[in-house]
């Protein structure tokens, strides 16, 4: 058994890999003082893996808290995962590969396994990422910004009266929570469909536009021919974790 770890800006999900299956895991949000004593909570019982395999975009105190849990309940180093210049049948984009964010790679590898194809992976987590992605593997490189939860979160923190409560999708707000809401969420659509429209204008043909992570579901709704994924990293891990073992 292979334990693989998502460890995001705010959330940190894991999966046991067994054979060839991802089996039952758990997912929690995550902060810096409460990391060790949650780990040994959700993971009291767990059988010894042979190998520990993590894809981390937090920063190193984080990851230095993870390999201490690891190695005081498995014995086992950590073996974090880092973008390569090429593999899994995906090329990386970036002139400085290490740069892209492995779990956006590690989700490329894992669509691009289901359906070699033309297609664009939207996440959606703390920040809202946008990648596009050849049939024959080749990462044309991609965009970032605020999540819309990060637009309003960022909003409260830097304006006095845009208030805590939470608003509706309107096309026309006649109230702040409502034009903070909607504008955070059609702000991430427009972007999403302008990035899109340039891809295709580039390549000539449509693409499949896929989404993944904990905030796509409130874009779903205006995004119609937005497929949803879930835990395109820890299957992209599993496919590390295969290739590794041939």
């Amino acid at each position: 058994m292979n334990l693989l770890i998502d460890f995001g800006n705010t959330r940190l999900k894991w999966a046991p890999w067994i054979g060839s299956r991802l089996a039952e895991g758990g997912v929690f949000a995550h902060a810096e003082a409460t990391l060790p004593a949650m780990l040994e909570r959700e993971w009291a019982g767990l059988p010894q893996p042979e190998r520990v395999l993590v894809a981390s975009v937090v920063k190193p105190e984080l990851e230095q808290a993870l390999e201490g849990v690891v190695a005081s309940l498995f014995a086992r180093p950590t073996q974090f995962v880092r973008s390569p210049v090429n593999a899994l049948g995906i090329v990386n984009a970036y002139a400085e590969h290490v740069r892209l964010g492995v779990d956006r790679f590690l989700a490329l590898a894992a669509l691009h396994a289901k359906a070699a194809r033309g297609q664009i992976l939207v996440g959606c987590g703390t920040a809202l990422t946008l990648d596009a992605l050849c049939a024959d593997g080749r990462h044309l490189g991609g965009l970032i910004a605020p999540s819309p939860q990060l637009m309003r979160e960022a909003l409260g923190r830097s304006t006095a009266r845009t208030g805590g409560a939470r608003g509706m999708l309107t096309e026309i707000a006649d109230n702040t929570a409502d034009a903070v809401h909607s504008g955070s969420v059609l702000a991430a659509v427009a972007l999403i469909e302008r990035f899109r429209r340039g891809v295709e204008r580039s390549l000539g043909s449509p693409l499949a536009m896929i989404g993944d992570g904990g905030g796509i579901d409130e874009l779903l709704p205006l995004l119609p021919d937005l497929q949803r994924e879930r835990d395109l990293v820890l299957r992209g891990l599993a496919l590390w974790a295969e290739q590794a073992r041939t």
